[in-house]
C-alpha cells in the first residue's frame, strides 16, 4: 500500500471522528486553501499537515497528552483498516508538528471562534447584542534555555528553581464561550497592551466586556471608533462623583471624560494623538449584598448611554456574566491541562497554545450543535462531560459506516445536551485544598547542583563528629 493511500485512510478516519463537528466550519478544502495561502508545500508522507493537525487536536483532548499516545491512535486507525504497523518512533510526528505554520493555527482559531460568535440564537444574546469578554492569565512551560530567553521566569524565583512563564489574554464569545482570539507574551508585557492586539478583530456592533484594567480612556475611544461599544469596571485610581454630569437615576449618570495629557505606555502616539479631547460616558454603580462575595460595590463605565434600552439592571447582569471568562480560562488551564505546556521551544509553546484553543473551540462547537437541536443554553452544558463523550465516541465514529455514523453522532449530540450543570447561583467555596501534599522540601537550588551534591554525599560521606 502506498503512502498516499495510507494518508487518505487517516484523513478519512479523522474527518469522520474528531473532525466531524468541524465539518461545516473547517473543511478539508478550506484547510488546503489555508496551507496554500501560507505558502506551505509538502511531500507525500504519512504525517501530512491535515493528518498532523487532527492528530494534534485529539492529542490535547486526551488525558495522556504524550506524542507516543497520539501516534498509537494513528497506528490503531491503520491497523483497523488492514494496513501494516508503521514505525512507533515519534520523531516523524514531532517534526511534522514543527512544520505546521504558527499563523495557520491562529487563523483556524479565529475562524472557528468567529463562526460561533456570529451565529448564536437570538435568545442567547444580551439585549440583542453580541458580547466579547476579555480576560488575562498566565501559564508556564518546560524549563529550557530557549524558553527562559523568550519567556523568562519571575524575578522573585531563584535561577534554576522556576519555570518560564508567559502572559496570555483571550477574548471569548459571551453567548457560546468560544475563543475569538488570543495572544501570548512574556510576563513583562501588560494585559492592556495585549488587549489592544485583540480588539482590532471585533466586528461593528459588538460589545467589549472586561475588568477594570481594560477601561482606559484611549481604549474606550479606539473601540468606539470601530463601532464597538464597551463596558468595563472603573479603575480604582479614578474618582467617580455622581453629583456631577447628567443624572439618569440614583448611581447612574452621564459624565464627560477628559483625554489624558500623556500617551499611555504601550500605545502608539499616532493612535493616541487623533483621539477626541472629551468623550461622553455613562457611569453606573450597583451594590452586591450577597454574603461571601469579595466585592460589595461595583462601578461600570460604558458607551451604552441609553438608559431605556440598557437599564442599570441590564448592565449589572452583564458585568455578572463577565465571570464566564474566568470559567472559560479554568476550562483551558485546568480541564484541558494547559496551565503548563511541555514544549521545549518558544515556537512550539505558541503552537501548542493555539492547538489547545482550537480543540477548545471544537468542544464548544459540539455544545452549540447540542444546544440548537435540543433547545438548551450552551453555557449550561458540562465542558468536561462533552470532552469525555467526544473522546469515547471518536473511535466508534472513525470505524462506522455512513448509516451507523449518522446514528452515533446523533446520539453523541443528545448525550451532550443532557449533561446540564446544576443551577448553583451565588455559590461560595473556600480557596483551600483538603488533600495534604507530600512532605518534600521545595527546590531551592538548580536540580543539577542538588544531584551533584547527592552523588558526593553517597560516595564521599561526610565525617560524623
Amino acid at each position: 500500500m502506498t503512502i498516499g493511500n495510507r494518508v487518505a485512510i487517516l484523513r478519512e478516519k479523522f474527518a469522520q471522528s474528531i473532525g466531524l463537528p468541524f465539518a461545516e466550519i473547517l473543511t478539508e478544502s478550506e484547510i488546503e486553501q489555508a496551507l496554500e495561502d501560507e505558502g506551505m508545500t509538502y511531500r507525500k508522507r504519512l504525517f501530512c499537515p491535515i493528518v498532523t493537525l487532527w492528530a494534534w487536536i485529539s492529542q490535547v483532548l486526551d488525558k495522556d497528552k504524550s506524542c507516543k499516545n497520539a501516534l498509537s491512535r494513528l497506528i490503531s486507525y491503520l491497523v483497523a483498516s488492514g494496513q501494516p504497523v508503521p514505525s512507533t518512533d515519534t520523531s516523524g510526528y514531532c517534526k511534522a508538528r514543527k512544520r505546521l505554520p504558527e499563523r495557520l493555527l491562529l487563523r483556524f482559531v479565529r475562524k472557528t471562534g468567529k463562526q460561533s460568535h456570529e451565529q448564536p440564537q437570538p435568545e442567547w444574546l444580551w439585549c440583542g447584542r453580541r458580547v466579547a469578554v476579555f480576560d488575562g492569565s498566565s501559564m508556564t512551560m518546560a524549563d529550557t534555555s530557549k524558553n527562559q530567553a523568550k519567556y523568562p521566569q519571575p524575578k522573585s524565583q531563584a535561577k534554576g528553581c522556576g519555570f518560564p512563564a508567559g502572559r496570555i489574554v483571550c477574548g471569548f464569545s459571551l453567548a457560546t464561550g468560544a475563543v475569538l482570539d488570543a495572544v501570548i507574551s512574556p510576563l513583562s508585557v501588560g494585559e492592556v497592551n495585549l488587549f489592544r492586539q485583540l480588539y482590532v478583530h471585533l466586528q461593528a456592533s459588538d460589545v467589549a466586556l472586561g475588568d477594570r484594567i481594560f477601561g482606559t480612556f484611549a481604549d474606550i475611544c479606539l473601540l468606539f471608533a470601530r463601532g464597538v461599544d464597551s463596558a468595563f469596571r472603573v479603575h480604582g485610581a479614578r474618582k467617580t462623583d455622581f453629583r456631577k454630569g447628567k443624572r439618569l437615576a440614583r448611581w447612574d449618570h452621564i459624565v464627560e471624560w477628559v483625554k489624558p495629557k500623556q500617551c499611555p505606555r504601550g500605545l502608539k502616539k499616532k493612535l493616541f494623538d487623533p483621539l477626541p479631547e472629551r468623550i461622553l460616558l455613562r457611569e453606573v454603580r450597583f451594590h452586591i449584598p450577597i454574603k461571601g462575595f469579595r466585592t460589595e460595590d461595583v462601578t461600570l463605565v460604558t458607551t451604552l448611554l441609553d438608559p431605556k434600552v440598557y437599564t442599570r439592571i441590564d448592565l449589572a447582569e452583564l458585568y455578572r456574566l463577565r465571570w464566564h471568562a474566568e470559567i472559560d480560562l479554568k476550562h483551558l488551564k485546568t480541564t484541558m491541562q494547559m496551565e503548563h505546556l511541555p514544549s521545549k521551544t518558544p515556537e512550539m509553546v505558541r503552537k501548542d497554545f493555539y492547538v489547545h484553543l482550537l480543540a477548545y473551540n471544537l468542544i464548544h462547537t459540539v455544545q452549540l450543535e447540542a444546544s440548537r437541536q435540543h433547545q438548551v443554553d450552551p453555557l449550561a452544558l458540562s465542558f468536561c462531560a462533552t470532552i469525555q463523550h467526544l473522546s469515547n465516541f471518536a473511535c466508534l465514529l472513525a470505524h462506522a459506516t455512513e448509516e451507523q455514523r449518522t446514528y452515533e453522532y446523533t446520539q453523541l449530540i443528545y448525550l451532550v445536551s443532557t449533561e446540564k450543570l446544576p443551577f448553583r447561583p451565588n455559590r461560595v467555596e473556600p480557596r483551600a485544598v483538603k488533600r495534604r501534599p507530600k512532605a518534600y522540601p521545595r527546590l531551592t537550588k538548580p536540580r543539577k547542583q542538588l544531584r551533584r551534591q547527592l552523588m558526593n554525599d553517597r560516595y564521599f560521606p561526610r565525617a560524623v563528629a
